[in-house]
């Protein structure tokens, strides 16, 4: 929904977004340039996002402090909730972290000094931001800081927290957070301490291949802090940031005053140009014990007997160790494309990933997955070079020769990957291109946005009466760079299912003769232009009989990494 203007604010350019778009616009009657925030009808539709786009203009717009975003108007036009905010320019503090823009310790601190001044304001008037990280805070040319994103804060009277619902970003969440225990201020206390690790240091504190990994470490593993003494960071910061991020929240600072006090001591020091005071307070911690030099001789001693006796002595299984180093470096030697008569075909790389709704950890070798859905172009060929009849309707349009083709049978499929020296992707396999190594819940992450995929609530395809050319929207991409895996059209996989009386029942009414639960059912995945987008669309999967042919199914092809296809 792109608009000229609303009300008295006129919209001079679009900014972006997702659930809510949000434009630069000038309030005509005072002249001021600001930022319109307006709920888009996918928005509208999703209580969620409505109840967070409500909280956040409520709660910023009762606030007034020079270090948090001001949020001048907000109401309803024509029934759609929108808020008028401060216009600045700048960063956002993640673009300033990956672009380095703050190059030493002082200027750190004096950022840190600002946010903590926020946060220690909006704790003073009972809210709970519980969603603090370096994206939610800006930073304007000038070198002004402003706290944003007050969507899911919490107040005395008021919180959109339900049952079962973890809110927060994975790697600011405190541990009580993660268990879905009572959140008070010590949660935004805890994300203050992960948020000054990652600005000192570029890197967030735990390293982690997916979401459960992160919260394990979150729960169960101590912060490291030698990246913050390579850094030479303050030794009281230090230990301040170890303080924050305790476990037990009852161990981390009672507000952000005490925060703000230490702070502002190692700034004002620092700021001083005292070189020993400075040296000293930058000074890495304490002497290692007597007894951990001697265990660190022992080890020394240790490491260079089993130098000389690898040096020396000839090693046992030493052919089987060089096949297997070989056949590592051949799996790390892979091209990251591959290209096919039919297309070109993207890696996914060996190893373990989560898989299915309870996430297994699985196995599984590298293998080329088509980027694209098979066109009706490439579909064409193979039906004239094998003699294969065209589907039911196949548009024979030059406009129509880039979309995916569809009404094709897992039968037709199948028969298709042979001809391309390919095969139709087993469950796990399309489950990893999908998801990648991290369980992803959608290919572009973790939350559900239907504007990122073909699929019926995206505004952009509301009434769209087929598929869009494939690879088109390119915000579908997955890990792997694989498109459409959430949408566009449903894709056959070759995994075997067991139907339920209820699609056998469906299916009686849509085929002839009617399938039984004898015949050969199969999975399709993914998402299609006639749905809106699934929930979890990663991991759900449909059994539909092999026989079926459908409006909105396609496919894709995989090959093994060793394979030479067409």
């Amino acid at each position: 929904m792109q608009q000229q203007q609303l009300g008295k604010y006129k919209f001079e350019q679009f900014l972006g977004g997702g659930m809510s778009h949000v434009y630069k616009a000038r309030d005509t009657l005072i002249n001021r340039v600001v930022v319109v925030k307006i709920l888009t009808d996918s928005g509208m539709h999703d209580e969620d996002t409505k109840k967070r786009f409500l909280r956040e203009a409520q709660t910023a717009g009762a606030i007034s402090h020079e270090n948090i975003i001001r949020v001048y108007d907000f109401g309803e036009h024509d029934g759609r909730p929108y808020m008028v905010m401060e216009y600045l320019e700048g960063n956002d503090l993640r673009a300033s972290i990956q672009q380095k823009e703050l190059p030493d310790v002082l200027s750190k601190l004096r950022v840190l000094v600002q946010l903590v001044r926020a946060m220690k304001h909006i704790q003073e008037l009972g809210i709970v931001h519980r969603d603090l990280k370096p994206d939610n805070v800006f930073m304007s040319k000038g070198g002004q800081v402003k706290l944003m994103d007050f969507g899911i804060a919490k107040t005395k009277d008021l919180s959109i927290t339900r049952t079962g619902y973890t809110l927060g970003t994975p790697y600011y969440m405190a541990p009580e957070q993660v268990t879905s225990k009572d959140v008070n201020e010590k949660a935004d206390i805890y994300a203050f301490g992960i948020v000054m690790f990652e600005l000192f240091t570029g890197v967030k504190p735990f390293q982690a291949q997916n979401v459960h990994e992160v919260f394990f470490k979150i729960l169960n593993e101590a912060l490291d802090p030698a990246p913050l003494v390579e850094a030479r960071v303050p030794t009281n910061v230090i230990e301040l940031i170890k303080k924050c991020t305790e476990k037990d929240q009852a161990k981390r600072p009672d507000g952000f005053g005490e925060i703000i006090t230490e702070l502002e001591a190692v700034l004002h020091t620092m700021e001083s140009g005292d070189e020993k005071t400075i040296t000293q307070l930058t000074k890495p911690k304490p002497e290692i014990p007597r007894i951990a030099w001697i265990a660190g001789g022992i080890a020394a001693v240790l490491i260079i007997v089993l130098l000389i006796v690898n040096l020396v002595l000839p090693r046992a299984g030493t052919k089987q160790e060089a096949k297997k180093e070989d056949a590592q470096a051949s799996v790390q030697e892979l091209p990251a494309n591959l290209k096919t008569m039919t297309g070109d075909m993207v890696l996914v790389k060996e190893g373990d990933f989560l898989f299915g709704e309870e996430n297994q950890k699985r196995a599984q070798k590298s293998f080329y997955i088509d980027a694209n859905e098979v066109t009706n172009e490439m579909y064409k060929r193979f039906a004239m070079e094998r003699g294969w009849p065209l589907p039911d309707g196949f548009p024979e349009a030059d406009t129509a020769k880039n979309l995916p083709v569809v009404n094709v049978s897992f039968v037709d499929a199948r028969e298709f990957a042979s001809w391309a020296g390919k095969r139709l992707p087993y469950a796990v396999e399309w489950e990893k291109a999908a998801r990648g190594t991290m369980g992803r819940t959608y290919p572009w992450g973790y939350e559900h946005l239907p504007e990122m995929a073909v699929v019926a609530d995206n505004e952009k395809f509301k009434g769209s009466k087929g598929p869009q050319p494939v690879g088109s929207w390119a915000n579908s991409d997955s890990t792997y760079k694989a498109k459409d895996l959430a949408g566009n059209v449903f894709e056959w996989v070759d995994e075997r299912t067991a139907p339920s009386a209820a699609a056998v029942k469906n299916f009686g009414s849509l085929m002839k003769p009617p399938p039984t639960d004898q015949d050969l059912w199969v999975q399709i995945r993914g998402g299609s232009f006639l749905r809106p987008l699934d929930k979890n669309v990663s991991v759900q999967f449909a059994s539909v009989p092999s026989a079926f042919k459908g409006p909105d199914i396609g496919f894709r092809c995989v090959v093994d990494a060793t394979a030479k296809p067409r």
